[in-house]
């Protein structure tokens, strides 16, 4: 472990030695408590630590949000949190810009992570998900609402984030009772228990879901806040929504205390996120589950001198469930975190090269063969022999990354730059070529259909080209341009009774509003834009027009003068909202304010924009 530092606010580094107990978990949570004692050896920055100093511990930089000066004999103690320096600078920018519809979590982490001083990397595959305002809001806000919607998981490696469906590995790793596990506490908490929720989507859809446990006597039905969102179209999607939040109300977690085996010779080092067995033969466990946090606690030295780690919140809620319902026999049936991690590339070309590679392990032990093991994580090994080079984060027992002489084989490339020849990527229902000249993707049944990108120029075949807009309105479909910039007036003048046609407009003396005109549209842009000129004949009495829409009678925008001439029109500009291409129109009624008294208007122009 790197010498451990404390840095002042004009960047000056000091040693320091401090007891350190560290949190992190699946949730992202890495955050350090530590207890710093007044000694000659820090007299020199003691008393002048105050919050946003900087501490570097274990190769990560945290930054002290809560420092706490306390009292002891003669001499003062500082107790310090701090937390992450990705978290407080994340929390620290903002997003002032905002993004509604549809986009992949590639866009929006783009949008996030842009200009932070942080990269990402997304290693696995996330579906497309619709959101509406994101953004106005931290970088941390945001970054956390995009892991709840693509319900992903993260990493942070030096100043890289790693984006995954699920973090962690898969491993053999034990917490036994006869080997390290000191003690079990298993925790309930009922406080915000449900057994019954209701769901409103758009367009009346209505769900509700009991759970088995409003049987039980003694619960019965206890309502959860019903879910209101509009975005549920699908019946099944809000049914599970609904269903999601009465499962997860019941709140069971359990805390196993661990031996620490580094100090008994044993270099295994289990991570949030890892799969792992818990056996425990006085609760009857026997279980494979998935660590969701660890607490460490650390001596002055930096050793890790004691481990708390709590397993899957979710698999020990329902098992929780189940025992309560008594649909289930035992509680291992029910704890997440079984089975292998997918792979998402060239599985076959995996498994051949961990098989040459696992198939020279005698001769690499033995004799001509070099085995790398990480001193604080023993899943981490680096495999060297004559069959090739393989990497693997599972303790040897898989080589997702290796080179043999089948090729390179790799789940993730990081690189500032990559120089090439030619790049093939070869899909089930596309195939992709880059040659350094051009990029050309083809459908694989066939060959006349393609798309073609040179500089400048775009060459598709057998296809169309489809444009959406940031707002989610398709603008080009199919090769077609859908916009329509002006409005149809209607022929003749949709004048009112009391309206009369005059030289350059439309006259009325009525009190009540008459109709001047009538237009028809398409809603194929945002902003609707009228532009007219509005007089009274008489300054004591006001004129007024106003933009009624059709159907509603909606009063769009509306326009008040006592001007007797008109030298410069009036524009009147409403926001229509994302396009929707459906066909509509408006009213221009104009009205005086005396009977009697004579008002004019005027349409000069009707268009559409945005």
């Amino acid at each position: 472990m790197d010498t451990m530092y404390i840095e002042d606010l004009q960047g000056e580094q000091y040693p320091l030695q401090a007891a350190v107990d560290r949190e992190r978990g699946i949730n992202g949570e890495k955050s350090i408590s530590l207890t710093l004692y007044e000694e000659k050896w820090n007299e020199d920055y003691f008393k002048n630590i105050d919050t946003c100093w900087k501490v570097g511990f274990d190769d990560d930089e945290y930054e002290v949000v809560i420092p706490r000066a306390k009292a002891r004999g003669k001499k003062a103690v500082w107790e310090l949190k701090a937390v992450h320096r990705f978290f407080v600078d994340m929390r620290n920018s903002w997003k002032y810009e905002t993004h509604t519809g549809s986009m992949t979590i590639q866009a929006r982490m783009n949008f996030v992570f842009n200009g932070s001083g942080y990269n990402f990397v997304i290693v696995d595959s996330f579906g497309a998900k619709d959101l509406e305002n994101f953004g106005d809001s931290s970088r941390l806000d945001l970054f956390q609402k995009i892991l709840e919607t693509y319900e992903a998981e993260f990493e942070i490696v030096g100043n890289t984030v790693y984006i995954r469906t699920r973090i962690g590995q898969d491993t053999d790793f034990v917490y036994h009772r006869n080997l390290n596990l000191k003690d079990i506490t298993i925790e309930k908490d009922s406080t915000d228990f449900s057994t019954y929720g209701e769901g409103f989507g758009k367009d009346g859809l209505h769900v509700t879901y009991t759970s088995p446990l409003a049987s039980i006597p003694g619960i019965g039905i206890r309502h959860a806040p019903p879910v209101r969102d509009e975005r549920y179209t699908v019946e099944s999607s809000l049914f599970n929504a609904v269903k999601k939040g009465i499962d997860e109300s019941l709140v069971v977690s359990i805390t196993v205390d661990v031996a620490e085996l580094q100090a008994q010779g044993y270099q295994d080092a289990p991570n949030e996120g890892d799969r792992i067995f818990l056996m425990d033969d006085r609760l009857n466990l026997d279980i494979e589950t998935r660590i969701v946090n660890i607490s460490e606690s650390f001596n002055s030295k930096g050793e890790l001198i004691s481990q708390k780690v709590t397993i899957s919140n979710k698999s020990i809620r329902e098992s929780y469930q189940s025992q309560l319902s008594n649909t289930v026999k035992q509680l291992q049936d029910l704890f997440a975190g079984r089975g292998n991690i997918p792979y998402n590339v060239l599985p076959e070309a995996i498994r051949l090269a961990t098989a040459a590679l696992l198939s020279a392990q005698t001769e690499l032990i033995f004799e001509n063969g070099i085995v790398a093991v990480s001193k604080n994580n023993k899943n981490l090994v680096v495999l060297l022999n004559s069959a090739g080079l393989g990497i693997s984060t599972d303790g040897g027992q898989t080589f997702e990354n290796a080179i043999t002489a089948l090729g390179i084989n790799t789940n993730l490339l990081t690189a500032g730059a990559i120089h090439t020849n030619h790049i093939q990527i070869i899909g089930t229902e596309s195939y992709f070529f880059w040659d350094g000249n051009e990029f050309m993707a083809m459908d694989p049944t066939d060959q006349r259909k393609y798309v073609k990108i040179k500089p400048g120029f775009i060459d598709i075949s057998g296809g169309a080209l489809r444009l959406r807009r940031e707002d989610d309105y398709t603008v080009i479909q199919d090769g077609i341009l859908r916009y329509q910039f002006s409005l149809s007036a209607h022929q003749p003048f949709f004048m009112g009774d009391e309206v009369r046609q005059v030289q350059y407009g439309f006259e009325t003396s009525s009190h009540q509003l008459q109709n001047a005109q009538y237009y028809a549209f398409r809603h194929e842009g945002r902003y609707l834009c009228v532009f007219l000129g509005l007089t009274t004949s008489d300054p004591r009495y006001e004129a007024t027009v106003e933009v009624v829409k059709q159907g509603t009678q909606e009063t769009l925008a509306a326009y008040k003068t006592t001007a007797t001439e008109d030298t410069v029109g009036q524009l009147l500009r409403v926001d229509l909202g994302p396009p929707t291409g459906n066909e509509t129109g408006i009213y221009v009624r104009f009205r005086s304010g005396y009977t009697g008294n004579k008002v004019y208007v005027r349409v000069i122009r009707t268009y559409l924009e945005g």
